[in-house]
Formats: C-alpha cells, sequence, structure tokens
C-alpha cells in the first residue's frame, strides 16, 4: 500500500454500506491485502430484509452459502406465446439482503483492520496524494476513498433514461400449489399501458413466492397501484392458488440509464450504481458490482492502483444497452414483443450468456439478427 502508512488513518474508507461497499471489503478480506486498515461508513445499521438480488451464473459464486434459493428452470409469457427453459449451466439464484448484511458482518468481524462506524458523511473530497471524508465524527484520512453513495445529478434530456420501479408481494399459501424448481422470469400477460411491465414469480418453497411488478418507464405509481396489478395478476392467471397471505412486501426503483458514470475521480473509486454497474438494459447490479470489485482489487494487486477502466468486451455491452434504452425509451418497439422474439428465437443459454455480458462477437450478431433489425439499426446510428 502507501509507502508511509502513517500518513493516513485508513488504507481504504468505503463509503456506503450497501451491496458494492461491502462487496469490496469482503473480497478484499479474501485476497493478500487481507490486512489493509478499512473503515466502512453508513448512516445506519444494515440488517434488515430491505431488498433481494436475483441474478443467474454458472457454477458457484463468491456468496453460495447464503443464497436462499435456486431455479434450474425458467418460464417467460406472453399474451399468446409461453417456454419453458432449462437453463443449464446457468442456475438462477436468489439472496436476501438480510442473510447478506448477515454474512458479511461475520467476515467483517473477524477482521481486526475493519472498522464499521455508523454516521452521515457530508464531504468525500480528493488531497494531493489521497482522500478526506468528512462525517458527524470529525474528519478521516485514506489512501483510497471506495464510494457507493452520492451519484451525479443526470440531465434526462441528454441521455436515454428509464427508471425500473417495482413492487413486490411475499405470499404464502394455505396449501401447496408452487412447484419451487421453476420460476417465472418474465410475464408479460399484464395490461402494459403504452409501458414495458412484466411480472416475475419465484417460488421459495410449495407454499412460499415472491410476486413482483417492474416497471420501466418515469411515471411512478403510488402504492396501491402496483398492488392492483399484482392482484389482477394472481387472479387471472394463477386462479388456482388457495388462500394466501402477503407476509412482507418489498419495493424499490433502479435507474437505467447509458449516462457516463465516472469510474473514478483521483483517489475517489465510484462503485455500484454510482459507478455505473448496473446493467442499463434491465436493471441488474448484483454480479456486475462483484465482477467491478474483482477487477478493482486486481488492479490493486498488480499495479497498486484501483483505478481500471472498461475493457472492450463491457464498453460493447454498455452500447448495446444505449440501444435497447433508445428502442424501449422512445417507445420504437412494443417491450413484451421485443423480448418474446428474443425468447422465441434464441437458446436461454445464449440469451442469459448475452444479457450477462458473457458472449462472444459471434454470439451478438447471432441474437442481434433475431431482433428488429431496421428499428435497431436506426437506435444503433444514433447511440454512435
Amino acid at each position: 500500500m502507501d509507502n508511509s502508512p502513517t500518513s493516513y488513518d485508513y488504507d481504504f474508507i468505503v463509503a456506503g454500506a450497501g451491496a458494492a461497499g461491502r462487496s469490496f471489503v469482503y473480497h478484499l478480506l479474501q485476497s493478500p491485502l487481507r490486512g489493509s486498515r478499512i473503515l466502512l461508513l453508513d448512516r445506519e445499521h444494515k440488517k434488515e430484509d430491505d431488498r433481494t438480488w436475483s441474478f443467474w451464473e454458472v457454477g458457484s459464486g463468491p456468496f453460495e452459502e447464503i443464497v436462499h434459493h435456486r431455479w434450474p428452470i425458467l418460464w417467460f409469457y406472453n399474451e399468446d406465446f409461453a417456454r419453458k427453459m432449462e437453463i443449464a449451466p446457468f442456475t438462477y439464484k436468489m439472496i436476501l439482503a438480510a442473510d447478506y448484511y448477515r454474512y458479511t458482518n461475520e467476515a467483517f468481524a473477524k477482521a481486526p483492520h475493519v472498522e464499521q462506524q455508523i454516521t452521515n458523511i457530508h464531504a468525500i473530497r480528493n488531497t494531493n496524494n489521497g482522500v478526506e471524508v468528512e462525517t458527524d465524527d470529525g474528519t478521516v484520512t485514506a489512501r483510497w476513498c471506495i464510494n457507493s453513495t452520492a451519484r451525479p445529478a443526470i440531465d434526462k434530456s441528454k441521455v436515454n433514461y428509464l427508471d425500473q420501479h417495482f413492487r413486490g408481494w411475499f405470499i404464502k399459501t394455505a396449501s401447496p400449489v408452487f412447484d419451487s424448481g421453476q420460476a417465472v422470469m418474465m410475464d408479460f400477460r399484464t395490461p402494459q399501458e403504452g409501458e414495458f411491465r412484466f411480472l416475475y414469480v419465484l417460488p421459495t418453497s410449495k407454499t412460499e413466492a415472491l410476486v413482483e411488478v417492474a416497471i420501466f418507464s418515469n411515471q411512478h405509481l403510488p402504492e396501491a397501484g402496483y398492488d392492483r396489478i399484482i392482484q389482477n395478476y394472481l387472479d387471472k392467471h394463477w386462479p388456482q392458488l388457495p388462500g394466501y397471505t402477503v407476509t412482507r412486501t418489498e419495493a424499490g426503483n433502479i435507474p437505467m440509464t447509458d449516462y457516463d458514470f465516472p469510474l473514478f475521480k483521483d483517489h475517489i473509486i465510484n462503485v455500484g450504481m454510482s459507478g455505473g454497474d448496473t446493467r442499463a438494459s434491465t436493471g441488474y447490479t448484483f454480479i456486475y458490482i462483484h465482477r467491478r470489485i474483482e477487477r478493482i482489487i486486481d488492479g490493486l494487486l498488480q499495479r497498486n492502483d484501483p483505478r481500471v477502466g472498461d475493457d472492450f468486451a463491457i464498453s460493447r455491452h454498455r452500447f448495446y444497452d444505449s440501444v435497447m434504452l433508445s428502442v424501449l425509451g422512445q417507445q420504437k418497439y412494443p417491450g413484451a414483443l421485443l423480448f418474446q422474439k428474443l425468447f422465441q428465437k434464441n437458446s436461454p443459454q445464449r440469451l442469459l450468456g448475452f444479457l450477462n455480458g458473457e458472449t462472444s462477437v459471434l454470439e451478438e450478431l447471432r441474437l442481434m439478427s433475431t431482433t428488429p433489425i431496421p428499428t435497431f439499426m436506426k437506435a444503433a446510428i444514433k447511440s454512435l
């Protein structure tokens, strides 16, 4: 690390103890840099089940021990089309926030050089050769700040931008009804209202499931509006459900944009949504955070520098996302029909690999040939 270790209070200050900040600390503790002095700051003690993260991957990931449930089979539905997909070698997985917070806290507690502090962050500033962070409890310094707070203001008139706003019900039925080995990834059998709307159903047992509606638009609904969509969907498409109760709910908003987020500025490294780690065409974030953190730590190990840019593959997929956002956001083609074509004409492995940013150029060209080419060509030219 720094040649003058006593010149800073810490090697790393991590601003924000959400998925991205915790991922950095956790991965650093698994590396040869595990002895680094780390301060993790957040305004609250995170322990509640305030969200779920769903993603797909091949094999075991870094948080395999706390995967709440796995699905080897996914379903896609539209009004006149349905497809059942065996997705091996991928597995669709869910992690609950409370498990993630607990698991990482346990790892941090075993590391004598990791401190957690509950406080408000007022400013993060670069200094000549490091950073200083101003909090309620004073100012602390470090060689680097890993920042997942303070997202930049985005001029939505100059970029493609859609909010993905969602609300979900965790339901428990009176008797067994779900197949816990099969999940509904996308179901467009709900009125689109000129937007891009779908529901997904993730059963975690024969009597329990998360049923959630996701809407891609910049017009949000009142809470009752989302609940009405979920209720109507269950009444129409799951009439076999016996009596059920809603045990808890979740809601949120994911900004999806091709805005060029700054990855770093001097000694401040932006991660998570603040660093553009959300997949702009889908809203998936969890797996992309961990890939970015791995690259940051590799930069530290190889060059003693966490400032890493995007490689060609990442830049390529950012361009695809920009084109997709342009098509969806400007309603150049119905989103439900677009995804039906993608699921209808591609293997699930190719499509999931593409959405994960893991495909080759040849695979991407084959997938693009199944989209409405004239529409996408115009959007691509505009994005370029």
